[in-house]
């Protein structure tokens, strides 16, 4: 009698665990089918679950992410389409084309760090694009940099900021006026 009851609690107790190992395993394909049916509309760090998916499915996309190979990756990328396919996933809520290349810039950067030649990379880290800031102001930033007058620069209202060692914001068409650009070429060649 004892073995029997014995028996009785241990079949209760399996019994009862194959429920809930059960009752686990069928929530787990759920949520799996769920999210797959929900991909289009759920999103990673901006980027749709499906295209997600897509690039962990592909080993060069997750050698070249993991390795931290920027521009294997976006090579990759751009053979798989994952761009275009971005764009098109945003392209109802942004109709302005160039707002919706630099979206795609920034959620790219964001994600892989990876910085596109149109673009430069502010102090916030957010992405500019070079023709919104004038030739003339790279070529000066370039130098004033290396001259350790500016750390960074912003883009707000089409007019280029850029911060000095101090933190001191001024417009560049203000410093452009203080320093130009044969100014700050000259005083390199003398630290020279």
């Amino acid at each position: 009698m004892v073995v029997r009851q014995h028996n009785t609690v241990r079949s209760k107790r399996l019994k009862w665990l194959s429920y809930v190992l059960g009752g686990g395993a069928i929530s787990l394909v759920l949520a799996v089918v769920g999210l797959w049916l929900a991909s289009p509309v759920l999103t990673y760090k901006g980027v749709p679950l499906n295209i997600l998916f897509k690039f962990l499915a592909d080993s060069k996309a997750r050698h070249a992410y993991f390795s931290h190979n920027k521009e294997a990756l976006h090579g990759r990328l751009q053979e798989m389409g994952v761009e275009e396919e971005i764009k098109a996933y945003y392209r109802p809520q942004i109709q302005n084309e160039q707002a919706l290349d630099r979206h795609i810039h920034q959620l790219m950067y964001d994600n892989t760090g990876y910085v596109g030649k149109a673009y430069t990379v502010d102090a916030q880290g957010l992405l500019v694009s070079r023709s919104s800031t004038p030739s003339e102001f790279q070529q000066w930033f370039a130098l004033a940099h290396k001259l350790d007058l500016v750390t960074s620069y912003k883009v707000e209202n089409n007019e280029v900021i850029v911060t000095t060692p101090k933190g001191t914001l001024i417009p560049f068409s203000v410093i452009a006026n203080l320093y130009s650009i044969s100014d700050l070429e000259k005083w390199l060649a003398l630290q020279r």
